[in-house]
């Protein structure tokens, strides 16, 4: 239990009532008139359940021959009494049906609101705050931690506005009957409502600690099923089950652990009804042996005591729902606020390639104590391709994203021409420097709408250029062995896979549409076949040409052609030159060379 308490959140739930006032600005929300609606017709309900309780409660009366008001004695008077209870329980009924939908309705047009809120968020926060998240704790917070709460408050929601209700006007009709049944109902209130209150606070933080811990299962879910080709190609199938299963344990173990908190507030809930319940049974039979009422105004009381029993079970668990609803509420809410407006320096754009200037730039991840990038300087010159070399782990891809803008550095500048991408926001950043990585992505919908992702306006005559420019020629049976449609061929989630190098090159022809002036190609290229190499190697030259572009190489021949090669270690430049420079030099870049191209090039 002390675990899943103590489960690291990395965006805390907006608190209850920062929730509420978010909420509150919709264009849906619940408004004052909404709110006098619902109160009247709940009042109506409320009267219609009270007087069913009276009536029955006096039914007993008029069995024992002794008059009623208004409908007398005998039969007669038992007649109208039954009347009036079962069209009093017809009308409650209709009336509940009617408010469950409205506040249905009025419900999911709310999370329609704030999912597009999470989603607007999510595309204009910065990188480094959704990166961190990671993918499945921002789907989790869009989908199931609205859904959930709408589903829950849609099918509550008109008992706890009835619940609310209920407790003062049943106290008050008891009150009426005779006032020492409020004084009882208070002194119950005494005793009870501050233990409540106590059990019902420590609910937030363990539910806080299931949410947190089930987005970290969607995400190893999400991550296994992209991943799904490479697990069984190197056979770490039984490795990726036995992480899902860690997973979903721990999911299981946080669930487990918030059940001793909801038994625990059911069996005060059974504690409270059964001490007012039989208090009151025992108070009427006194008042009635002592003829200070009849015993049909006492059967009313205990009748009201007993439909009371019902709203302080449904007080403690859908209190409990309540507790819940709010957290993956405030965790919605949070990721909605994720972004907000700052007034970061605003820059123009780059009208041509600029150098990219790097002072002192360090660099470490959470939880570690060796920085991965030790005051890093280096240039990279305007309109010239650099490229990175390194074993993996040298920080090579992370330099890449450093620049990219998907992480902060932990100190240090990066300025691109006379702009400190720190200064500036995400959108500028996007927008000057492109990245491609090794992980590419298609989006759904027709081939023309992905390429259209880079140049919205660009015609079908440009679309069809740069896809011959990276080795896709509309006429050759690559193209048409990919595209069979051709522009309007469907591509991404839906439809028929793409191999690798054919959805490397869609990047690439993306690269050329978008026309960046700084390009930073982190392995872009390495998933291709020996038979492909070739021509995604063609292709790459041909974008990072004219630009300032970054190459994080993967094989030598994308340094052998660069303007200039870095050689890194453990985060440390250790070689920089040219090609036959570091080649004739002998140091690391010309082992590694050699070892690549099987021949001996220090020499």
């Amino acid at each position: 239990m002390t675990h899943q308490l103590a489960h690291h959140d990395p965006l805390a739930p907006a608190p209850v009532a920062e929730t509420l006032r978010y909420l509150g600005g919709f264009r849906n929300a619940l408004s004052r008139r909404w709110w006098v609606g619902l109160i009247a017709l709940h009042c109506v309900l409320l009267a219609c359940t009270i007087l069913e309780a009276n009536v029955l409660g006096y039914s007993v009366d008029a069995l024992r021959g002794v008059a009623v008001p208004i409908v007398g004695t005998g039969e007669r008077a038992l007649m109208i009494l039954v009347g009036v209870a079962c069209a009093a329980t017809f009308v409650g009924h209709c009336l509940r049906s009617l408010a469950n939908y409205l506040i249905g309705i009025k419900l999911r047009r709310m999370s329609v609101d704030l999912k597009r809120d999470c989603l607007n968020s999510t595309l204009q926060a910065p990188i480094p705050d959704v990166m961190a998240l990671g993918t499945g704790n921002v789907i989790t917070r869009m989908t199931h931690d609205i859904d959930q709460p709408v589903t829950q408050f849609s099918q509550i929601g008109s008992r706890v506005m009835f619940m609310l209700l209920m407790f003062p006007f049943s106290i008050g009709a008891m009150t009426l009957i005779d006032y020492r049944f409020g004084v009882l109902a208070l002194v119950i209130a005494v005793i009870f409502v501050p233990i409540s209150k106590r059990w019902i606070g420590a609910l937030p933080p363990v539910t806080n600690a299931m949410s947190a811990i089930e987005a970290e299962r969607n995400a190893t879910l999400l991550d296994t099923l992209r991943g799904l080709a490479t697990f069984k190609a190197f056979r770490y199938g039984a490795w990726a089950l036995d992480r899902m299963q860690t997973k979903s344990w721990a999911a299981l173990q946080a669930t487990a652990t918030r059940v001793p908190y909801i038994n625990r507030l059911l069996h005060l809930a059974q504690t409270i009804s059964g001490v007012w319940v039989i208090a009151a049974l025992g108070l009427g039979a006194w008042l009635t042996a002592h003829n200070h009422i009849t015993a049909g105004a006492a059967s009313a009381a205990v009748f009201l005591a007993v439909r009371a029993e019902t709203q302080i079970f449904n007080t403690m668990f859908f209190l409990n729902d309540i507790q819940e609803g709010m957290t993956r509420l405030g965790r919605a809410v949070a990721l909605a606020k994720l972004y907000t407006p700052t007034s970061q320096h605003t820059a123009p754009d780059l009208e041509k390639p600029a150098d990219v200037t790097i002072r002192g730039l360090e660099f470490s991840y959470p939880d570690t104590t060796e920085p991965v990038l030790p005051a890093l300087d280096l240039t990279l010159a305007a309109g010239t391709t650099t490229a990175l070399v390194g074993a993996s782990g040298a920080g090579k891809s992370t330099l890449a994203a450093l620049m990219s803008g998907l992480l902060r550095p932990t100190a240090g500048t990066i300025t691109v021409g006379d702009v400190d991408i720190a200064q500036v926001s995400d959108v500028w950043t996007a927008r000057n420097v492109t990245l491609i990585s090794q992980e590419v992505h298609i989006f759904s919908g027709a081939l023309r709408d992905d390429l259209r992702m880079a140049a919205p306006t660009a015609t079908d005559g440009e679309l069809l250029d740069a896809l011959a420019a990276v080795g896709l020629p509309e006429n050759g049976t690559a193209f048409r062995r990919a595209f069979p449609l051709g522009l309007d061929t469907q591509v991404g989630a839906g439809a028929v896979p793409l191999m690798p190098e054919v959805q490397q090159q869609i990047a690439l022809a993306r690269v050329l549409l978008r026309n960046p002036h700084v390009l930073i190609l982190d392995e872009a290229t390495s998933e291709a076949g020996s038979d492909q190499a070739h021509t995604l190697e063609v292709a790459a030259q041909l974008v990072t040409r004219g630009r300032t572009a970054l190459v994080v190489a993967h094989r030598l021949d994308q340094a052998v052609v660069a303007d200039r090669i870095i050689v890194m270690d453990a985060g440390r430049i250790i070689e920089d030159g040219r090609h036959t420079d570091l080649v004739a030099a002998g140091g690391r870049y010309a082992q590694l060379f050699a070892r690549w191209s099987g021949q001996d090039h220090t020499m």
